[in-house]
């Protein structure tokens, strides 16, 4: 199931080249919260929404906690009677040569529920960026899911980027 979930996410970022959303300026946005790090094991390391996290190589990924939202009349992937949340990903790169975003994939499931990667301009949701970030520099973009369930089922999110994979735990909003 999670292979064809980063399939779909591979296939979103092909489709983002369309309309990308993130900029590649410096970012001068700190936190106070600590920043998880991700292994680069087969197993994922755990983080929360809404706390960053390092992938390694200097890349560090915040995600918001899910939000329901309404999916316009041509969102692709969306589906009448699905639960549909928004998140906002924060890439910033703090390495030392620019980053392919086509490296980076995120995957959603609800328990044992499938759920699918939505593109919806009317609300923004273009997929990810493709164009690389430069070295120092982020970008930020709107990540849609649509889930078979209802609110308050489980969320599980994966970011992957290279070897490292980084897991996040909620519920659908």
């Amino acid at each position: 199931m999670r292979a064809r979930l980063g399939i779909l996410a591979v296939a979103t970022l092909a489709l983002a080249a369309c309309g990308s959303t993130g900029s590649s300026g410096s970012s001068g946005t700190t936190s106070s919260q600590p920043a998880a790090t991700a292994s680069a094991s087969a197993a994922a390391a755990k983080a929360a929404f809404g706390a960053p996290f390092d992938l390694g190589s200097g890349v560090s990924v915040t995600i918001s906690k899910p939000a329901a939202f309404t999916p316009g009349a041509y969102a692709s992937n969306y589906m009448q009677g699905q639960v549909a949340n928004l998140v906002t990903v924060d890439v910033e790169n703090k390495g030392t040569s620019p980053l392919d975003m086509t490296t980076v994939i995120l995957s959603a499931t609800s328990g044992a529920n499938s759920c699918s990667d939505i593109l919806d301009g009317d609300n923004g949701i273009n997929g990810a960026p493709t164009d690389p970030v430069a070295a120092g520099g982020h970008t930020t973009f709107k990540y849609g899911i649509a889930c078979d369930g209802k609110a308050g089922a489980p969320l599980d999110l994966n970011v992957a980027f290279g070897n490292s994979s980084v897991d996040l735990t909620g519920t659908l909003a």
